[in-house]
């Protein structure tokens, strides 16, 4: 295993710094664990669906949103929130679509956290095929490591509402495990950890009771991945591919980065083209329907991401870098509060995926909005309801 540079940088940096905290001072834009650790491939359907570019019915350079008391245009939100690559799909056409130089149709752009929507899909594929009984079982039942921990007796709902009790820093604890697993890939094993043995630390232990408060963990998604493919009985990229990438039939390959073991980094690090993300987006505004094919059932849907499929998914989450509530969180995926129905994928750095079922409208937003992490999400909701407005 030949190691570049900035694995050379990285793990020099991990071995220097003090602590956990420290960390998190390392320059966002040096969080590229692509050049640093493997990657497998999800291929493509034997006969992709092209998603088709049409003309909008309005022109959108007239298009105008409000928010913050301020009146914006597309092209300044674009601006602002340092956005990469934008696009827009009505009624499963593309009616806009934006990269900035150097970014094409055809760049695969690093999800970060949406990718924890792409395994609720997956979990939701699993239990519709009976894979998994219920998502009120508990994971260790899958995978009995699990018990040796803070997860023993959570279930599949409590992680993925991200309520598992488990004792976990968010911002620390995720820069940590990274750095363990490319300690672990480059020292092939003599230190460092993978990310199966993350999951599975006898050093997370309870902090509350599980399914009693929202505590976002990234490593929740790790656990629920390990119960899953016990489940399923193959690794994750593997059931992806299969049951979702090629049902999906987006015309783009994707990738997904594992580690030495070739476990799949689930919580974050799918690298997709924008279509594909449209075309995940398009599945969800469709009720889990997708070329005339019910992939994931329209209940799991409904429950991932309403207050109303499922009462107990929390309202108004309190989220870093949020002045709003207007986020809740269902199943892996963040509900947005209103009468709309409308919900979102979302990442770190401007990484989105906004849903309006009820205008059959899809935006996706890619971005290296470095500066304030978040600082943009509430405004991507007031432009995408603003612009399916507009678009209807």
């Amino acid at each position: 295993m030949k190691a570049l540079p900035l694995a050379l940088l990285l793990a020099t940096v991990a071995a220097l710094l003090p602590s956990a905290a420290a960390a998190q001072s390392l320059p966002p834009s040096l969080y590229l664990p692509e050049l640093v650790l493997p990657r497998d491939t999800l291929d493509v359907a034997a006969s992709p669906a092209v998603l088709q570019s049409v003309k909008p019915r309005v022109p959108l350079s007239n298009f105008r949103y409000t928010y913050d008391g301020a009146s914006k245009t597309l092209a300044q939100y674009q601006s602002e929130a340092k956005v990469r690559a934008l696009l827009v799909l009505k009624d499963g056409k593309i009616v806009y679509e934006y990269n900035r130089f150097p970014y094409s149709k055809n760049s695969l752009h690093q999800s970060w956290s949406m990718a924890k929507q792409v395994l609720s899909a997956a979990i939701g594929i699993a239990i519709d095929d009976g894979a998994i009984r219920s998502v009120d079982d508990r994971m260790d039942a899958y995978e009995p490591a699990l018990a040796m921990n803070g997860y023993a007796g959570v279930t599949f709902r409590q992680a993925l509402q991200m309520s598992s009790g488990v004792k976990y820093s968010e911002e620390a604890d995720r820069f940590k495990l990274f750095l363990d697993a490319i300690s672990d890939y480059y020292t092939g094993g003599r230190s460092g950890s993978s990310i199966r043995n993350k999951a599975l630390d006898p050093a997370l232990t309870v902090a509350f009771t599980p399914g009693s408060r929202f505590n976002y963990a990234s490593i929740n998604t790790q656990a629920l991945t390990l119960a899953l493919e016990k489940a399923v009985g193959e690794r994750y990229q593997a059931y992806l591919q299969k049951k979702l990438w090629i049902p999906m039939a987006t015309e783009d390959r994707a990738k997904v980065l594992v580690d030495r073991a070739d476990d799949a980094f689930t919580f974050c690090c799918l690298y997709a083209t924008t279509r594909s993300y449209a075309m995940f987006g398009l599945l969800y505004a469709q009720g889990g329907q997708l070329h005339g094919r019910q992939i994931v059932s329209a209940d799991w849907v409904r429950k991932s991401t309403t207050f109303a499929g499922d009462p107990t998914n929390w309202h108004g989450v309190d989220r870093a870098g949020s002045a709003s509530r207007i986020y809740g969180f269902g199943y892996h995926w963040w509900p947005l509060e209103g009468e709309r129905g409308d919900f979102s994928a979302l990442g770190v750095y401007g990484q989105a995926i906004h849903i309006l079922p009820k205008q059959n409208t899809v935006i996706v937003r890619v971005s290296g909005d470095f500066d304030t992490p978040g600082a943009h999400s509430e405004e991507n909701v007031a432009l995408g309801r603003a612009l399916a407005d507009y678009l209807d």
